[in-house]
């Protein structure tokens, strides 16, 4: 009875730890010692990729990268092996993910204390990881930043403890850093300033970005700086430390009290001169500027010192002005001279000279820069009087020169025009010239093949003569077989003499039943060595359901021969792997279609609609009316020529011929005729 009571407790328990393991807010799974995962939590599943529902049973060797996966055999051996009971933790870095995960096991154990498998915690590290890295990569920049800047540079924590100084600090306090750091640093001021400080650096001020005030610091001897701190503040709004830097102000306060001296002699000295004579700080401050100024522009030097002397430029000139001054302060220019507007003493602006240099010290140091300034108002107004007059003789002239120049460019013109027309002329002389020769070449070829089919019948009544005598002979089986290829090589030839007689005869031709199988075979077998020249291959594809045709064979053989021709040409110099010419019949219930394809480098679209008009052509030599006369044989049969682009390259010209089903007076007087080209 204690059995049945203990063992739906104990299914309940284990019931109760897998929703418990499988909810967990964090990444945890159980395996057995072969590594096959028992219990798995929705992390564990989500990190995986995998549902939590196929989790149990998956092999975490198998699902984990080899190299993590060694090291996870490794230790799940190390575990057995010494039966450890403490928890152990190990950090994954993964090649190709962002992720570092802070791995923590446990062994589980049975009853008896045997190691049967291992409890694992996954913890997802890497902003931690990131964070102290962006802390070390930060510290590192200010330490090197710091190093190198020509500010004395510090850090304290918020009891005023220095952490952290650089050179120049060392240099203006004259204090080692071994014997600052730790300590307080408030003692290196005199009493007062102790006291602002303090009071500027109290939790009261902690919000305030930035404090600046001048103050003496006592070290191995007493300095003037300007002293600078930012508080650095925690989220919470807290200060955790402040940064602070100090600028030696010793040896500009001794320079400004010698500036002052140089300024009262320089005024006394340009007190006479009839200019403005005035000097530039390195920053581009107005540190002096004589007497003279108030003549021109009715306001008092003083009101000039510093940044005041700007306001008394016209507005379009300042960029200029403060472009030439900034190019002679940061040392690309020597000096330089410009001009531009100020301010005069009765409201008007007054066109001014503007002549400074570089100033620099016995030791060739750049100290500022120095320069006059005259006034050029009446000398500018002469200047403008004598441009008028040039721009209105330069007016009259451009006038003249205009009208020549339309003279000769319509000159131009005419004489480019004769000379076009002239190369044009050229150019059909010579087409003319093509033309007849080509004429002369039709009527040499059928004078050729009435003049060849004479011999051609003699050798081969010779050859029929031999074979009847061979024939009689013993052992005649070789030269029987012999003459039998000849006689048969002989009609061969007489064939292509009368297709090509055939293909130039001129004149008008009846409609008559003709075979569009044959048309087509004749052109492949007439033009394939054409063809074989130039490395190419005919391919002819029809169905076998053909049937005659009326109309006019020679003006379709015509067609044929000039469409495969075209094709031939499109493939010279393009690089194809397969330089085939495709002639495809293919015979429908009302029509016949007679595709030519090629796999040359196509039309471009923007020739396509010219392609049927007459004298175009894409040849360096034709006259350009093959594919006209093509498209009007194929109208006066009632059907159409169009070009369609190939899918991957290469042109297709397409022919449509309606089958004409007519009497035979209405076939006689139909009237269809074509003249060979």
């Amino acid at each position: 009875m204690d059995n049945e009571k203990t063992i739906p407790t104990l299914e309940l328990s284990v019931e109760l730890l897998s929703e418990a393991i499988r909810s967990f807010p964090e990444a945890i799974l159980i395996k057995n010692l072969r590594g096959e995962i028992i219990l798995g939590s929705k992390h564990v599943a989500d990190f995986f990729g995998v549902s939590i529902e196929d989790l149990p049973g998956k092999n975490v060797y198998d699902l984990l990268p080899q190299k993590i996966s060694e090291t996870v055999r490794a230790k799940m051996k190390w575990i057995e092996t010494n039966r450890q009971s403490d928890v152990s933790e190990e950090i994954w870095e993964f090649e190709h993910d962002t992720r570092t995960l802070l791995v923590s096991r446990a062994p589980v154990r049975n009853p008896r204390g045997e190691v049967v498998g291992v409890m694992t915690g996954y913890r997802n590290i890497s902003p931690i990881k990131q964070a102290f890295a962006l802390y070390e990569q930060n510290q590192h920049r200010f330490v090197t930043l710091a190093k190198t800047c020509p500010v004395g540079i510090f850090e304290c924590n918020p009891f005023h403890q220095v952490t952290y100084v650089n050179p120049e600090w060392e240099r203006i306090t004259g204090v080692p850093s071994a014997d600052i750091l730790g300590k307080e640093w408030l003692g290196m001021l005199s009493a007062d300033h102790q006291l602002r400080v303090q009071t500027i650096l109290g939790p009261s001020e902690t919000n305030r970005p930035s404090i600046s005030v001048d103050c003496l610091v006592r070290g191995k001897d007493q300095r003037w700086v300007e002293l600078s701190i930012n508080h650095c503040l925690h989220e919470d709004g807290n200060s955790v430390s402040y940064i602070g830097s100090m600028v030696d102000l010793t040896s500009r306060l001794e320079a400004q009290k010698q500036m002052e001296e140089q300024v009262n002699l320089m005024r006394e000295l340009t007190s006479a001169v009839p200019a403005i004579i005035w000097q530039l700080s390195l920053d581009g401050r107005c540190i002096f500027i004589s007497d003279h100024w108030r003549a021109v522009t009715g306001s008092s030097p003083q009101d000039a010192i510093r940044d005041g002397w700007i306001e008394s430029v016209h507005p379009d000139d300042r960029s200029a002005v403060k472009m030439n001054l900034g190019e002679l302060l940061s040392s690309r220019k020597q000096n330089c001279s410009f001009e531009c507007r100020l301010l005069g003493s009765a409201r008007d602006w007054r066109w001014t000279l503007v002549e400074a240099q570089q100033i620099h010290s016995m030791e060739g140091e750049l100290r500022g820069v120095v320069g006059n300034t005259i006034d050029i108002t009446e000398r500018k107004k002469a200047q403008q009087s004598l441009l008028e007059l040039n721009t209105s003789l330069e007016q009259r002239v451009l006038e003249r020169t205009q009208a020549l120049l339309q003279s000769n460019e319509a000159l131009k013109i005419e004489i480019e025009h004769r000379r076009h027309t002239e190369e044009m002329l050229e150019e059909k002389r010579a087409e003319l010239d093509h033309v007849e020769r080509l004429s002369l070449a039709g009527q040499l070829s059928g004078e050729l093949a009435h003049e060849l089919n004479q011999p051609l019948n003699a050798i081969q009544n010779y050859v029929g003569s031999l074979s009847l005598l061979v024939s009689n002979l013993p052992q005649n089986d070789s030269a029987v077989r012999i003459l039998g290829q000849l006689n048969k090589e002989i009609s061969r030839a007489a064939k292509i003499i009368k297709r090509t007689r055939d293909f130039v005869s001129t004149g008008k031709h009846q409609p008559e039943q003709i075979d569009i199988c044959e048309i087509i075979l004749d052109t492949a077998a007439m033009l394939k060595g054409e063809a074989r020249r130039r490395g190419m291959q005919i391919q002819v594809k029809m169905d076998s359901q053909t049937s005659p045709f009326l109309g006019d064979k020679v003006g379709l053989q015509q067609v044929l021969v000039n469409l495969v021709l075209n094709a031939i040409d499109a493939m010279v110099g393009h690089v194809a792997s397969d330089k085939t010419v495709l002639v495809e019949l293919i015979t429908q219930s009302d029509r016949i279609v007679i595709a030519v394809r090629d796999t040359g480098s196509g039309v471009p679209e923007s020739e396509v609609k010219k392609l049927f008009e007459a004298f175009f052509t894409t040849k360096t030599t034709g006259l350009g009316m093959g594919l006209a006369i093509s498209q009007r044989i194929i109208e006066s049969h009632r059907g159409t020529l169009r070009y369609e682009p190939r899918e991957n390259s290469g042109s297709s010209f397409v022919i449509e011929l309606p089958f004409l089903e007519k009497s035979s007076n209405e076939r006689n007087a139909s009237g269809i005729t074509a003249k060979s080209s």
